[in-house]
């Protein structure tokens, strides 16, 4: 059950930012839910776990997009490390200090996709481009509030708690 509803969210991270979040877009500006997801799943997995869910998300990400293969396979598992890391010296229970993570964590995954775009060919102005990255990135944050007492709730005591075999 818990792997179904970690895949549910992913493909929900997929879905709902060309479908609701469409009409909730502010000049344009969208969140990215996978990145959410991500920085979610790598503050509550160990780093080796973390990294893997960045790099499956990353490549169901690069399919379902079709352009540049590789891009958010990349972007991700570094949003994962970054989270990983992060995770280990910041308190998971401080919520105001988890929005401040999520913001710089997401700011950075989104300059990586920025320059990576700009090494495909992208010909963006760099005051287009922050405007872009701090845009998706204070979305993301105002989410925190609203998405992250459930997931970590749901991570210590619910649906989404890692039960080992012995224990189910």
């Amino acid at each position: 059950m818990r792997y179904f509803l970690m895949l549910v969210m992913l493909l929900l991270g997929l879905i709902l930012p060309g479908t609701v979040f469409y009409f909730w877009s502010w000049s344009g500006i969208k969140p990215d839910l996978i990145m959410l997801f991500i920085i979610y799943m790598a503050l509550h997995h160990r780093p080796s776990h973390g990294l893997l869910w960045g790099l499956g998300a990353g490549i169901v990400v690069d399919l379902y997009l079709g352009r540049h293969f590789g891009m958010y396979s990349l972007t991700l598992t570094g949003v994962a490390i970054l989270s990983s890391w992060l995770a280990q010296r910041w308190n998971r229970e401080n919520f105001p200090l988890i929005t401040l993570l999520v913001f710089l964590v997401t700011f950075a995954g989104q300059s990586m996709i920025s320059f990576l775009s700009l090494g495909v060919g992208a010909q963006w102005t760099f005051l287009d481009d922050l405007r872009l990255i701090s845009g998706v990135s204070l979305y993301n944050a105002i989410l925190v509030p609203v998405t992250y007492p459930w997931i970590h709730r749901s991570f210590l005591k619910g649906w989404l708690k890692y039960r080992p075999k012995y224990e189910r």
